[in-house]
């Protein structure tokens, strides 16, 4: 964990294995009942939740956009964007995704963790994908006798701006704009 230009508890995540392939480092982290897993190779940072401007009359799993290194971000709280019960942002932590202009962040309750060489599981063995998953998640993953999902976070945050967009428009609708 290191310290940014005085920004408190700023921890940025490598997923490059080292270079004699003895392992294979990713990150993932739960939300409620689920275990993602990032996909190889993503940029992240994680940042405590400290300052995020949030949107009036924006859909509640939609925190608002926080300013990183100059750049607005936006912010999902992705429990609460999957149904689940929303997390408590001033408890909370961002895992920002993606290098600018793509970059979003998550709203988690609890750090990521680090997962050594998970291990795909076989479609034969697979479990089946929730629905709330659908269309974000890729492949299965066993670490440590549990699955891991893993994160699509690019199809998430595109998802995740379609439905906005959605919701703006049915909002246009019901105030006949």
């Amino acid at each position: 964990m290191e310290l940014l230009n005085n920004e408190p508890q700023v921890e940025a995540f490598s997923d490059i294995a080292p270079s004699t392939g003895a392992y294979d480092l990713r990150h993932g982290f739960r939300v409620g009942f689920l275990q993602l897993l990032l996909q190889s190779q993503t940029r992240s940072e994680l940042l405590r939740c400290e300052q995020v401007c949030g949107i009036p009359d924006t859909p509640g799993w939609f925190v608002g956009f926080m300013n990183h290194r100059g750049e607005a971000v936006p912010v999902y709280d992705f429990a609460a964007s999957l149904g689940l019960e929303a997390t408590n942002q001033k408890e909370g932590w961002l895992l920002l995704l993606g290098e600018h202009p793509e970059a979003a962040a998550l709203l988690l309750a609890d750090t990521p963790e680090s997962v050594t060489s998970p291990q795909v599981l076989p479609q034969d063995v697979s479990l089946p994908i929730p629905d709330i998953l659908k269309n974000i998640c890729g492949g299965q993953y066993q670490h440590q006798n549990s699955v891991w999902f893993e994160l699509n976070h690019q199809a998430y945050f595109i998802a995740q701006k379609q439905r906005f967009r959605r919701a703006e428009s049915n909002l246009n609708i019901d105030q006949g704009i």
